[in-house]
């Protein structure tokens, strides 16, 4: 992909080419519908999270500029992110890719 990660166009497309939708993606890691979707334009761990490990690359290798070179997220709220509940009240348990 390109040196300043994909596109969001391209994510979507790349979702979409293996059988669902973001929304649906979103629901699947019990995450709010529109949480993958807001990852598109904005940093979102847990939906970048879930985009990753369902196209089974690295979130940095898709969004670099969110990310430091070490891989730890550039987010100001990424560590409460990280402690993040799901709207069903469970842990967040994405695996990072």
């Amino acid at each position: 992909m390109a040196k300043g990660g994909w596109h969001p166009e391209d994510i979507k497309a790349a979702v979409r080419k293996r059988g669902t939708t973001l929304t649906r993606l979103a629901l699947d890691n019990g995450l709010y519908e529109s949480a993958c979707r807001v990852a598109l334009n904005r940093p979102s761990l847990a939906g970048e999270r879930a985009i990753a490990a369902f196209l089974g690359v690295s979130a940095q290798s898709l969004w670099p500029s969110r990310y430091q070179r070490d891989g730890t997220p550039k987010h100001p709220r990424a560590g409460a992110q990280d402690r993040a509940t799901t709207r069903r009240g469970q842990r967040l348990s994405v695996k990072v890719a």
